[in-house]
Order: C-alpha cells, then structure tokens, then sequence
C-alpha cells in the first residue's frame, strides 16, 4: 500500500515526536473513530447483548478498524502523501479483516499468558520469564501495523505474512531494546484496567469490565497504534542498515 516512507527521525525522543505529531495531524479523524469505537460498544455490550465473548468479539472488530485507519493515516503522512478522510476509510476497509485476524492472535495470547503477570515473583523469575511475553506482545502490535500498511498481492495470506514479518522485524537485535520499551508501554493500559476494575467491582459499579476497560481503549488505541506505525517503519530501517 505503502512503501516510499520517507522515514521518522533516528532518535527515540524523534520518533516519539514523530508519532505525537502525526497523530495530532488528524486528530479529529482518529478521536472520532474512536469515540464512535466507544459508543457502539456501549450500545451493543450495555443494552442489547450483555454477552462477555461476544463483547470481546466486537472490541477486536471496532478497536481493529480503528488500529488500521490510524496506521493508514500516519503511514500517508509521514511519506508525505495526500490522503483526505475517504482515502484512509476505503483503505482501512480493505486491510480490516486482516488487521482483525492479527488482533484475534494477540487476543488468544493475551489471555494465555496475562495471569502469569500477577503471578509470585518466585514462578516468574522474578520478572524475567515474563519478558518474551511481553516481547511478543509488541512484536504482534507491529504485524497490525504491517497488515494495514505493508504492499500485498494477496490479503488472504497477509494475515501469516504480517504476523511473520512483524516477528523478524522485532526479532532483529538492533531493535530489541526499543521494542521492550514499546511492550512495556503496551502493559501500562492492561495493568491500569486490571486494577480498576478491582475498585470498581468492589463499589459494586454496574458492568465494572466494561467501565474499567473500553473507556481507556478508547483513549489509548490511537495514539499507541501511531507510535506503533512509527516504530515499524523505524524498525524496517534499522534492520537493513
């Protein structure tokens, strides 16, 4: 889709500002994404469905548009293409389905090994058998970015093809360290939804999952998948230096 990126600065407070600047760029775009993520999910899961794995269904679809048009958008900018809102629409469309797959992956790891976060020091390591999972995480992160961007000639094999680039890019050992820092700053939301959730199940607050949850999504999806995309980009430039 994408391929002459003119490329993000080389310094890590660069690319932060990158990512932070292209957001801002459309940033009425992507909130009301967002806030339009938010309110479907408020409709479906508190009104009509109240259904936990349907609900967690519908969150990877709507947060998994949202992921790709985000992407899209600072993808177009940084190379410094022009692309208005319908552009980013009709490519987010295309690239939906695919970027929902990888979302799914992440999920079904996700649930595999978030319970060991919580774990006695003495089972993890003392932190460090964690580390790989917290790795993959962030290295399935970029395979989103990859499945909305990168060229394609077919979306039926660009789940596998994303998933696997978004490793071996991540997986190169000039990247490692910026990678653990993105992965880190992935947990950050997890671990604040967990905990709120705690309290507000504990004041008997009406659908805690939810409240805790997709409100902070909502906040948080977009400019994360932006840094993501820049950090992808940063990654592909770094590892064929």
């Amino acid at each position: 889709m994408i391929g002459d990126e003119k490329g993000p600065p080389a310094s890590l407070t660069g690319l932060f500002a990158t990512a932070y600047r292209l957001y801002v760029h459309r940033v009425g775009l992507y909130v009301s994404l967002a806030i339009a993520a938010f309110a479907v999910q408020a409709i479906v899961d508190l009104a009509v469905m109240r259904d936990d794995g349907l609900a967690i269904g519908l969150n990877i679809i709507v947060g998994s548009f949202v992921m790709a048009a985000v992407s899209i958008g600072v993808a177009f900018d940084l190379a410094q293409k022009d692309a208005d809102w319908s552009t980013i629409f009709n490519s987010a469309s295309l690239r939906w389905g695919v970027v929902v797959i990888v979302n799914g992956v992440y999920y079904v790891l996700y649930r595999l090994f978030w319970p060991s976060l919580f774990a006695p020091p003495e089972e993890t390591g003392y932190g460090f058998l964690l580390i790989p999972f917290v790795l993959l995480l962030g290295a399935i992160t970029l395979a989103t970015v990859v499945a909305a961007i990168d060229p394609a000639k077919s979306r039926l094999t660009l789940p596998l093809v994303a998933l696997a680039k978004g490793f071996v890019v991540s997986a190169q050992f000039v990247n490692l360290g910026r990678l653990m820092m993105f992965s880190v700053l992935l947990m950050l939301p997890m671990i604040a939804e967990t905990f709120l959730e705690l309290q507000l199940i504990r004041r008997g607050v009406f659908e805690a999952g939810f409240w805790a949850a997709i409100p902070l999504d909502a906040i948080t999806i977009g400019p994360l998948q932006a840094l993501a995309t820049v950090l992808y980009v940063d990654f592909l430039r770094r590892a064929h230096r």
